[in-house]
């Protein structure tokens, strides 16, 4: 059973989610909250395996909030939003997924399906090796799928998850976070939304507006950031 807690401040919303919630057998919805500091408390004491969580709520949000929680020990969040522009920010804050409101059943049973396929796996401890992962669990419906790291060129984040980028031009979608395969493998950090492999760059390319863009030996373009560019040089041993 995953316990859940929904979080947001409009008694209508957390009402529709939790209705829309309801078919799903194995998800036990553990209370609501209308606010981030109730939700904090709920948090610490009924330690749910995952957040439903509003972005946009007075005086903190839930951007805000998941700052307040500890990476180490806290649960799934999924973010609630009627705006897209959040996305890049809350995975950037390590949130599980990102779900446009109004919710739909459908796009919810994405975020369902993820959820328990990663329950299936994030126990890395009987891994050898936990801090060099050698190949990316991915998932799909009823099976995972593993990408050894020498076949995967990019990883991005996007609005709807994480997605592997392999060789050969397939995308796999991962539960794996962006700093955590950014710890756990040889993967460069080039962008908040971007990992690369090195190893598949055919070039660095610079831009009229100072800013530079890997080129893959596939043709793919991968964005550099301004913040990012002096240690990637430095590091790839460009003056």
């Amino acid at each position: 059973m995953i316990t859940a807690l929904i979080v947001d401040d409009e008694p209508f919303a957390r009402r529709d989610l939790r209705r829309t919630l309801e078919p799903a057998k194995d998800i036990q919805i553990l209370g609501e909250c209308g606010n981030a500091i109730d939700a904090l408390t709920r948090i610490h004491v009924d330690k749910p395996d995952v957040v439903f969580l509003d972005i946009q709520m007075p005086q903190i949000t839930g951007i805000e909030m998941l700052g307040m929680l500890d990476p180490q020990t806290m649960p799934h969040i999924v973010f609630l939003t009627a705006y897209d522009e959040y996305a890049v920010q809350a995975f950037e804050k390590n949130a599980f997924d990102y779900v446009l409101k109004p919710v739909t059943s459908d796009r919810l049973d994405l975020t369902l399906e993820r959820l328990r396929n990663s329950f299936f796996k994030h126990d890395f401890s009987v891994l050898p090796e936990v801090n060099h992962l050698r190949q990316v669990p991915c998932f799909g419906l009823h099976s995972v799928m593993f990408v050894k790291l020498p076949d995967v060129e990019y990883v991005e984040a996007r609005n709807t998850g994480i997605y592997v980028c392999d060789v050969d031009g397939q995308e796999h979608a991962t539960t794996l976070r962006l700093n955590i395969l950014q710890q756990r493998t040889s993967l460069l950090r080039c962008h908040r939304q971007f990992l690369v492999n090195i190893d598949l760059v055919h070039k660095l390319q610079y831009l009229e507006s100072g800013l530079a863009e890997f080129v893959t030996r596939r043709g793919r373009v991968i964005p550099i950031s301004r913040r990012l560019l002096p240690d990637i040089k430095e590091r790839l041993g460009i003056s």
